[in-house]
């Protein structure tokens, strides 16, 4: 899978990000720093007493907060990552901060006594803070600013272009002219700031590192496993894996039934025809055969390394070193994730550590997703069995029905009254079974794709009012009021018309089975914001709450249901579930027990251009 320009943008977004991010803190450093210089001068003079240039002081305070709030502006502008030019922009305000800040230490220095200034330790301060924010190069930049800032200051004094400020007068008059003090003073400030910046710089770099890691980790975890498709997650895993060591480029080669030849499954950043070089044999490729044994592998130069199986195809590809590490599974291992780069010798064990955690966190959504293809295959493979032996069912109970209307017609001879009760009782118990094979019939059609028959747009009402006519005289029978209201307007959603059927017969039969005489049944439907609800009321006997979770559960029947015998598979509510949700919907349930039920189900409205094949206008 070759880098997308979303993943290019977002790359080159992110360095501006993290340098807007270091700007800002030490925008916040600023402007305490800004705030605290006119107070601590101000306490020094007045109560400390000493000869400090109060009114230039202040004046330093007040100018480095003038031009905070400019470059507060600046960053605040250069943040927004539309622009290519961000990172440029961004990098030309952190030069201007470097430039603004050595300017007012500099002349900090020289108001507070130059080389002699009791004020130098606060250089200190500002270097440490930079190397913790800045852990880059900026650290050492800052230690040679600061030590050539003190030295031009020291060397303007002692030439009388600038006057020195005598600020502690139990000091030497002429100690800033003193060649040895000087030069033990600058020494020991270059010394201690270089040792100070590599050692903050050194565990900055090592903390930062293992945050990047871990939030690369979270990342990983989070792509590969928000989907259980297969190459799904191959594919987020191998990004990631690139991603996460800022590579071009990844693999996952997975090995196959044999056990012998790894499968290239997902890439990043490859080229076509480096993908179809050919399969890659273990027994042939001693790279990948150490992999799988359990331990990393690092190709420092792949020119010259004998373990590569397509060394060719990999010098056309421009693939310099490549890291393999295994993805193991619980039992065994299920292949390699390869790392590639451009440069020689551009891994190191800690990479080779970092992306075998990476590749743990595969194996566990790789072996999930493979159990999950694994039980829907099952599924479909149970549904397909089901699906043959109630097709053969069918027809031996549907010939079994008809020669019991016969014997019930009396065209074969008289019956006694005891010899109708017994056929009767035969016929209804067949007439169930016949209902459960359908259900079943259906259930299995629902689990495999190629029965499923083809959604297309049409409108609910004429669907509704053909399951209302059927079930009509059922309602009649028992006294029970059946009521429809429904919309002039057409409602269209994608859908089948079988389907469709299925789900509102399904819920108004069910509402008069368990409606007692008398009552009422209400099926109505509107349309709320881009929806098409549809509710299916009862006055019936309810569900109790604790059976409500289990309703949908194929084969579920009621307590109060077996307790009165009433007839039933437990299968309707199934299918209902599973042709709502097929159709983009949603269903829900309230019951009260002993006061009725009330299904709400949503689809979404259907535009024109949804489906091709539209249904016909009401």
């Amino acid at each position: 899978m070759a880098e997308t320009e979303t993943d290019r943008s977002f790359s080159e977004w992110l360095p501006s990000q993290a340098a807007v991010r270091d700007s800002l803190r030490l925008i916040h450093i600023r402007w305490v720093a800004g705030a605290l210089l006119p107070l601590t001068t101000v306490f020094c003079v007045h109560l400390l007493g000493l000869p400090l240039p109060e009114l230039q002081l202040i004046a330093l305070g007040a100018a480095i907060l003038l031009y905070n709030i400019a470059l507060n502006h600046l960053v605040q502008k250069a943040a927004a990552p539309q622009a290519r030019s961000a990172i440029r922009r961004v990098q030309q305000v952190v030069i201007l901060q470097v430039v603004l800040d050595w300017l007012s230490l500099g002349i900090f220095l020289h108001l507070t006594g130059g080389v002699v200034s009791p004020a130098i330790p606060f250089l200190l301060l500002h270097m440490l803070s930079v190397a913790i924010l800045l852990p880059r190069r900026s650290p050492y930049l800052y230690v040679g600013l600061g030590t050539s800032v003190l030295l031009l200051v020291t060397w303007l004094e002692w030439a009388g272009v600038l006057p020195h400020y005598r600020i502690i007068p139990s000091l030497p008059p002429g100690l800033y002219r003193d060649p040895v003090y000087v030069a033990a003073r600058l020494t020991f400030f270059t010394v201690t700031a270089l040792v100070l910046v590599y050692l903050t710089r050194s565990i900055t770099r090592r903390l930062r590192r293992r945050e990047r890691h871990l939030s690369a980790l979270l990342r990983t975890a989070q792509a590969v496993s928000s989907s259980l498709d297969l190459p799904e997650v191959l594919d987020a895993l191998a990004r990631q894996a690139a991603h996460a060591l800022s590579m071009p480029k990844a693999s996952i080669r997975l090995l196959d039934e044999t056990g012998d030849r790894l499968a290239m499954t997902a890439a990043f950043g490859l080229s076509p025809s480096y993908l179809d070089k050919g399969p890659v044999e273990v027994s042939r490729s001693p790279l990948d055969a150490e992999a799988l044994a359990g331990q990393p592998v690092i190709v420092r130069e792949a020119a010259t390394d004998p373990r590569i199986q397509y060394p060719k195809e990999v010098a056309a590809e421009g693939i310099r070193s490549i890291l393999v590490v295994p993805i193991m599974g619980e039992r065994r291992p299920l292949g390699v994730l390869r790392v590639y780069s451009d440069q020689p010798d551009c891994f190191t064990p800690e990479d080779a550590e970092f992306v075998t955690a990476i590749a743990r966190q595969g194996a566990i959504a790789i072996e999930n997703a493979l159990a999950h293809q694994a039980l829907r295959e099952a599924d479909r493979r149970r549904a397909e069995f089901m699906r043959v032996v109630t097709h053969e069912l069918r027809s031996p109970v549907a010939g079994a029905q008809s020669l019991l209307r016969t014997l019930l017609r009396g065209l074969a001879g008289e019956l006694t009254a005891p010899q109708r009760d017994i056929l009767s009782r035969l016929a209804r118990r067949l007439d169930a079974l016949m209902a459960l094979i359908d259900d079943l019939l259906v259930l299995a059609a629902s689990k495999t794709v190629e029965l499923e028959e083809p959604l297309r747009r049409l409108p609910l009402q004429p669907v509704i009012r053909q399951v209302v006519e059927a079930l009509a005289h059922r309602a009649e029978e028992k006294q029970i009021t059946l009521t429809v209201d429904l919309p002039p307007e057409a409602l269209p959603i994608r859908g089948t018309e079988e389907g469709l059927a299925r789900i509102f017969s399904n819920l108004l039969d069910n509402a008069i089975k368990y409606t007692p005489s008398g009552g009422h049944v209400c099926i109505k439907a509107a349309e709320r914001g881009g929806q098409a609800v549809i509710t299916v009321t009862d006055s019936g006997i309810g569900i109790p709450e604790d059976e409500l979770p289990h309703i949908w559960d194929e084969f579920f029947r009621s307590r109060r249901v077996r307790r009165e015998g009433i007839r039933g598979t437990g299968l309707g509510l199934s299918i209902v579930r599973q042709n709502v949700e097929r159709f983009g919907g949603t269903i829900g349930v309230r019951s009260v027990e002993g006061e009725g039920t009330t299904f709400r189900i949503t689809f979404p409205i259907a535009g024109p251009g949804d489906i091709e094949e539209e249904a016909e206008s009401l």
